[in-house]
């Protein structure tokens, strides 16, 4: 059986101590969420391929280096023509929920001093409780959530 993607997330950040945290690309199938690091490699990798087509497309520094900014959340969109198991066990540290055991999805924004604002993710399961940070709309995360959860997600 294949497996059905549902919708990406990217940006997803997971927060550790001293202002540091995690962030990962939200994979969200029928039967299951997967949470795939983005690692420091992988970063550097998007950047440089970003750096390097927009010197063969005659770009000045600038608009290199905005190109370089987008190039994380774009760098989620391989993730559309790899399998959700290849995708999890691509990285240590990549993880996953099976959707069954989620119980409530609570999307939000926030503002805050020092961060700005943000989109705040809280997932309950059976596993436990998930706390993240989301670059981008909390309208569009609660959307793609939607289409995987239906109701669960608030």
């Amino acid at each position: 059986m294949i497996e059905k993607l549902v919708g990406l997330i990217p940006l997803v950040r997971k927060p550790k101590s001293f202002g540091r945290s995690d962030t990962y690309t939200l994979i969200l199938t029928e039967s299951r969420m997967v949470f795939a690091l983005l690692t420091a490699d992988m970063m550097k990798q998007a950047a440089a391929e970003a750096q390097r087509k927009g010197k063969e497309e005659g770009k000045g520094f600038f608009a290199r280096w905005g190109d370089q900014l987008k190039a994380c959340s774009a760098f989620a969109d391989r993730y559309r023509q790899m399998a959700p198991e290849a995708a999890l066990n691509e990285t240590r540290g990549n993880f996953a929920l099976p959707n069954s055991s989620v119980r409530k999805i609570k999307v939000g924004s926030k503002d805050d001093d020092d961060d700005g604002s943000y989109t705040e993710l809280k997932i309950e399961a059976s596993t436990g409780k998930y706390e993240f940070r989301v670059d981008g709309d909390a309208r569009s995360v609660k959307d793609a959530l939607k289409s995987a959860f239906g109701d669960v997600v608030k």
